[in-house]
């Protein structure tokens, strides 16, 4: 009898296990299409998709670190010697990048040797009006003796930013002592702040796709 009653309750009993039992896993297997939040799977690859990889042929080393000269360029301005007299004088006036930028340095290349009776000249980097904090270059007779001797400016810590619609220009301060002769190119180190900050935007959108890959289990890694 008891065992009669057992049998009776046996489809009761499968029937409980089926709606209590967390449906199985399936892998996926290939060609079978899926779908993320109750997005309706694509069971037709779209026109176009099969698109070839993209070949580097940048001679790049790929990494995980952008680096920080991204955007570095340098813009050259020749000038001579004797244009830099006891009192200021800008040897360029006024020149508009066209981009945001930020200076990072100058320095001075000798491209004819400097003459005069202990010739030293001061010159400095302005933005707009503002003279660019550091960057400054000092020239004298000694270190513009030798054709391709390199006068570095100061260290850039300061006031060196502008705008698409800035403009920088190079001044000769007033005072020192003038170069009878002599020539040069003052080498001025830009960092191009839209390139950088193009950079920085790609790399921060990769980092959040990247965040949602691996959070979904579509890849391995960490978060």
């Amino acid at each position: 009898m008891k065992f009669l009653k057992f049998l009776a309750l046996v489809p009761v009993i499968a029937v409980a296990i089926f709606l209590t039992t967390p449906a199985p896993v399936r892998a996926l297997v290939e060609n079978q299409a899926f779908g993320i939040f109750g997005v309706t799977p694509v069971l037709t690859q779209p026109s176009g998709a099969a698109q070839a990889a993209l070949t580097d042929s940048t001679g790049g080393s790929p990494g995980t670190t952008l680096s920080a000269n991204s955007g570095i360029m340098i813009v050259s301005f020749p000038v001579h010697f004797a244009s830099m007299t006891t009192g200021a004088v800008n040897l360029v006036n006024a020149y508009t990048p066209g981009f945001n930028f930020k200076v990072v340095g100058a320095t001075l290349a000798v491209t004819n040797v400097g003459t005069g009776s202990g010739a030293t000249q001061t010159i400095n980097l302005e933005i707009g009006s503002t003279a660019v904090t550091g960057g400054v270059i000092n020239p004298t007779l000694s270190t513009c003796g030798t054709v391709g001797a390199l006068v570095a400016g100061t260290s850039v810590t300061a006031a060196n930013v502008g705008t698409n619609t800035s403009t920088f220009s190079i001044q000769a301060a007033s005072g020192g002592t003038v170069f009878t002769a002599g020539d040069g190119v003052i080498l001025v180190t830009l960092q191009n702040l839209d390139t950088a900050n193009s950079f920085s935007s790609l790399s921060n959108l990769t980092n959040a796709v990247r965040t949602a890959g691996v959070s979904l289990g579509l890849w391995k890694g960490s978060n």
